[in-house]
Parts: C-alpha cells; sequence; structure tokens
C-alpha cells in the first residue's frame, strides 16, 4: 500500500532519512544528525512531504516529495529529494511503485516539471531512466 505519511511517521522516517545519507549518496555524504535535520527539515516546513510504502504492516520505502525554489525554474517545478527502500524490500517494484505515485501528486499539484539528483553509480538511475527522467546536468567535484 502506498500512502502519504502521518505527522508521527514524518518524524520517524526524517531520522531514518538521515540515516541512509550515506547509502543513498553512495558514500559522498556521512549519516550526520544535525547536518540531516538543517537539510531535511527546512523542507518539510516548506510544503514538502513524505510518501510511503507499506509492506507486511511496516514501512518498505519513501518518497520525500516538494517544491522547488530554484529561481531558475521558468515553470511551477516540484522536486523528489529523497528515495529509498530498506534491502529487503528491494527489486520487488517498490521503488517504482513510490516513483509513480510521487509523479501523480506531484500533477495533481499542478507542477509543471519534477526534478531530482541521482548520485553517479546509483542504481537506481536506470529507474528513473525508464519513466522519462532525462539527465541535465553534471555537478563535478574535486578535493583541494
Amino acid at each position: 500500500m502506498i500512502r502519504k505519511a502521518t505527522s508521527q511517521e514524518t518524524n520517524t522516517l526524517l531520522h531514518m532519512t538521515i540515516q541512509a545519507m550515506n547509502e543513498s549518496s553512495m558514500g559522498l555524504v556521512k549519516n550526520d544528525l544535525q547536518r540531516g535535520l538543517n537539510m531535511f527539515v527546512p523542507l518539510l516546513n516548506s510544503g514538502a512531504y513524505y510518501i510511503i510504502a507499506i509492506e507486511h504492516n511496516q514501512i518498505a520505502g519513501w518518497i520525500l516529495i516538494g517544491p522547488d525554489f530554484n529561481p531558475i525554474n521558468e515553470v511551477r517545478t516540484g522536486t523528489i529529494t529523497s528515495v529509498y527502500v530498506f534491502p529487503a524490500f528491494r527489486k520487488l517494484g517498490i521503488g517504482r511503485q513510490l516513483m509513480n505515485s510521487a509523479i501523480e501528486e506531484l500533477r495533481k499539484e499542478r507542477y509543471a516539471k519534477v526534478l531530482l539528483n541521482v548520485y553517479t553509480g546509483n542504481p537506481a538511475k536506470s529507474l528513473y531512466d525508464d519513466l522519462g527522467f532525462t539527465d541535465l546536468s553534471t555537478v563535478m567535484g574535486m578535493n583541494l
């Protein structure tokens, strides 16, 4: 079952999201409570919310969606900030269900475009490609 998270679940999911930062970023971002709170709480306070997948009466995965406030956007743009499926529930189509639900929610909210960031090497990129997402830019880094 896919549904919007309750406020109590949102608090739990916030901490789960922070614990998944290292895995989700392919090891580039360390799990850090304060950094995670600084990143995700303002999003939640600005209209972002979680959609969750429930399997066997437990959270199997989540997706965090909301408005994208980048002034470069020329149309009303939504963003997918976090997607996560617990390892025991992977390869069952839950990620695709969450993505489809998020895209439909953003359509209902009259967004004209949706953006997401995916780190190099993340196997979920093939799902995003299958759903019709295209590469828009590349962020490069260099340690100094």
